[in-house]
């Protein structure tokens, strides 16, 4: 849903530039470099959105990695 949102806006910006200003927007955005891949998340990445066990020592168990 956010994505069509984004998407809409996105094409509404670019209906309003002419040839010249979409071009320079558009190289713009090629020079910009996304991850190829999502992260992967570990549990201890994940710790404020998951509740441990009282006495975890969820910080030993990232260092072991």
């Amino acid at each position: 849903m956010v994505e069509t949102a984004l998407k809409k806006k996105a094409m509404d910006y670019f209906a309003m530039l002419d040839n010249e200003q979409a071009r320079m927007v558009i190289s713009y955005m090629e020079t910009i470099e996304f991850p190829a891949e999502k992260r992967q998340h570990s549990i201890a990445d994940l710790k404020g959105k998951i509740q441990f066990a009282d006495g975890y020592d969820y910080k030993a168990m990232r260092s072991s990695q």
